[in-house]
């Protein structure tokens, strides 16, 4: 069930185009983990190689082109994705502190009201 390396070589090429959220430097050199693959869907851990901050990435393949991955451009990534908002960069903080402070349960944190936080 082992993913080809020509896609994680990919995604670790392709992070290069993109900066990190809380330092806000290239991505090139992050360590990625694929969690999780369904299809066309990666779920990624990246760890910054400058500032060792840790998040999920999830990335979605255009086009059923998984099997021929080094013809997809970024773009195509891009536009695969739903059409929300991006996280900004204080919102990645403001939960990175709350966790930081958390003490609990998984079950606890997921099952927290809305206006118990902050």
């Amino acid at each position: 069930m082992g993913l080809p390396m020509s896609i994680i070589e990919f995604i670790r090429d392709r992070a290069r185009f993109y900066n990190c959220p809380v330092c806000g430097r290239s991505l090139k050199g992050c360590d990625i983990q694929v969690l999780s693959h369904e299809e066309e869907r990666f779920q990624l851990q990246v760890t910054c190689a400058q500032c060792q901050v840790t998040f999920i990435v999830v990335l979605a393949i255009a086009g059923g082109a998984v099997e021929e991955i080094e013809a997809v451009e970024a773009a195509d990534a891009v536009e695969a994705a739903p059409a929300r908002e991006p996280i900004s960069v204080d919102e990645i903080l403001d939960l990175h502190l709350y966790l930081k402070n958390f003490q609990g349960t998984l079950k606890e944190l997921i099952h927290q009201p809305e206006n118990s936080r902050g």
